[in-house]
């Protein structure tokens, strides 16, 4: 499940004198960086990992599966990732296992019955996170993680790589959450180091956050149209809220709700609030709307890959 590790080590971990002679006889394209203040800062590669040196450690940001498995279409679990540290000891001999997290992604690509850009509309809006819809991805951020759905096959195919042969036949939709910031507080620990992320419980909790936070977005229903619950004038403008929002676009509503906020549209703050679940109450409706089929099949697909936690 892990994919992009950066980690820091501080020069006193590294237990190395000379982190210049370290710089030059382990990384390629190296290049020297004087900043205004006089800092000397090494920067280069270590195979795709790209690394900053300076007197005070170095930084080391890239995809742990690319390093150990030559790609990030798969990812890596928790027995993998133990030997692609290993190995990452072994080039660089240095305590790589004591370094300190400064970010880690945990990945899963689901194989599914559509193209990913069916389901995109379905994910809709999540409460403390800024949702954002590209083309080919959705996006959900805030200061200290980042979720992210997208084609993976198209991001592979594009690079020019060959997919593994058990995806024949199926769409890619790649799941990510990105864990950037604050890790310690995250996770409630006094510190995450490299060594943290092949413990069981460190790694099961990793999961099921992934699980979690993919259970937090709102699920966008189908329309349905059922006459027998039409009793009432009433219920019949219900019916055209409800193809109005489905017309404009639900995403498109929250974000005028939240432009009003900004332009300070009304004179007590709680009406944007009431205006957002109320919409999404409008949406959610079982007499009115049902979950659909895409929905269903992307729940199970999260479920399944939960599982399987080794």
């Amino acid at each position: 499940m892990y994919d992009s590790v950066n980690i820091w080590l501080g020069s006193d971990q590294a237990g190395i004198e000379n982190l210049s002679a370290f710089a030059e006889s382990r990384l390629t394209d190296l290049t020297e960086i004087v900043r205004p203040d006089g800092q000397v800062i090494l920067t280069g590669h270590l195979q795709n990992y790209k690394a900053n040196v300076s007197q005070s450690g170095i930084s080391l940001k890239g995809s742990l599966a690319k390093y150990y498995l030559g790609d990030n279409i798969q990812t890596l679990t928790r027995s993998d990732s133990q030997r692609a540290i290993e190995k990452m000891q072994d080039e660089t001999l240095l305590p790589i296992d004591l370094a300190k997290v400064t970010r880690f992604d945990i990945a899963a690509n689901l194989l599914m019955r559509h193209e990913p850009k069916a389901y995109y509309s379905y994910l809709g809006d999540c409460q403390y996170y800024k949702r954002s819809q590209l083309p080919d991805s959705v996006y959900y951020s805030n200061s200290q993680r980042v979720k992210l759905f997208y084609n993976k096959a198209a991001e592979v195919k594009k690079q020019g790589l060959m997919l593994p042969e058990v995806t024949t036949g199926y769409n890619i939709l790649r799941y990510e959450l990105r864990f950037t910031g604050r890790l310690t507080k995250q996770f409630n620990r006094s510190d995450i180091m490299v060594s943290t992320l092949t413990d069981e419980k460190f790694y099961i909790d990793a999961v099921n956050r992934w699980v979690h936070e993919y259970q937090s977005i709102d699920k966008k229903r189908d329309l349905n149209i059922n006459y027998e619950n039409m009793k009432s004038p009433k219920d019949f403008n219900r019916w055209l809220q409800l193809y109005a929002v489905n017309d404009i676009g639900q995403d498109r509503l929250m974000l005028a709700i939240d432009e009003m906020r900004l332009r300070q549209t009304f004179d007590k703050p709680e009406y944007y609030s009431r205006l957002k679940k109320e919409l999404k109450q409008l949406c959610n409706d079982p007499d009115r709307s049902t979950s659909s089929e895409l929905v269903t099949e992307l729940d199970k697909k999260v479920s399944q890959i939960s599982q399987h936690y080794r």
